[in-house]
């Protein structure tokens, strides 16, 4: 029986000190999880950015200082770019590193890999180091090959659209010849006199009037069209030559209520008349 409570007594000993293990374990100041995902690709080249998520709060005065020369970004060819590094008191854990773009040195290459380079200096409020030192990378988004893509779709819905419009307008063309040919039946007008009750004579001068009158009718409204036509498209010299101008036609004086006399006619011969009699009278 005293065997038996020894061991029960030795395993419960056991059992706490694994537990105090772990949570010392999980105690430690370490890096949960990060966005983009290491590795991730296909990122944003205009906002480029990695947002760290810690286990423990270092937003303290003192872990900022530290913290913004623990944390970089460095390009394919190990040259790093300018950063912001920002953390959150209203959000605890978060470490955020930000593409500096006011910066003229900033520049982001397409498609192209990056890494994100955590020192093992970096530390929290309580003065702890993370310990070791922390790669993760992410590779910026292919905008050519996006800007392609969307090209072919583009070109592709309006070879689409352009497709069943000429479609559309063949079989609308298609109807109307139907129509036009249905219309277009030969006259008989021994059908026609039997289904009216009317002698044949009566029929045929009836459809050479109806002919008649449609063939005016034509005629009258190719004219009007082809006198639109010409309407519309009559040259006018001042859109074609530079320097001139259209004027419109003379008037003549009365129009304006002047009056002139003219070197023709009787008015010019009478006032020559009287002209010649002041002159005489004058001697």
């Amino acid at each position: 029986m005293k065997r038996k409570g020894l061991i029960a007594l030795l395993a419960a000993v056991l059992v706490t000190m694994s537990m105090a293990f772990v949570s010392a374990d999980e105690s430690d100041f370490k890096l949960v999880n990060s966005y983009p995902k290491d590795g991730q690709t296909n990122t944003s080249i205009e906002n480029v950015g990695v947002k760290l998520r810690f286990n423990r709060e270092l937003a303290g005065e003192k872990a900022q200082k530290n913290n913004a020369k623990c944390v970089k970004i460095v390009d394919p060819n190990g040259k790093e770019i300018p950063i912001k590094v920002m953390s959150s008191k209203a959000d605890k854990g978060l470490l955020l590193v930000l593409g500096d773009s006011n910066n003229k040195k900033f520049k982001v290459e397409n498609n192209a890999k990056y890494k994100l380079v955590i020192s093992e200096n970096l530390m929290d409020d309580q003065g702890d180091r993370l310990g070791k030192e922390t790669t993760l990378s992410f590779t910026t988004f292919n905008q050519r090959l996006n800007m392609m893509i969307n090209m072919g779709m583009m070109f592709l819905i309006f070879g689409g659209i352009t497709v069943m419009t000429i479609r559309n307008a063949n079989q609308q063309q298609e109807k109307k010849n139907k129509k036009d040919e249905k219309e277009e039946v030969a006259f008989n007008p021994y059908h026609e006199a039997k289904r009216t009750g009317k002698t044949v004579e009566e029929v045929i001068a009836e459809n050479k009037k109806k002919e008649e009158k449609a063939a005016k009718k034509a005629k009258r409204k190719n004219k009007n069209g082809e006198a639109e036509y010409v309407k519309d498209y009559q040259l006018k010299l001042s859109e074609i030559l530079p320097n001139v101008y259209s004027v419109s036609a003379p008037r003549p004086i009365s129009t304006a209520g002047g009056k002139y006399i003219s070197s023709h006619g009787p008015t010019a011969k009478a006032a020559k008349a009287a002209k010649k009699f002041g002159n005489r009278n004058q001697r």
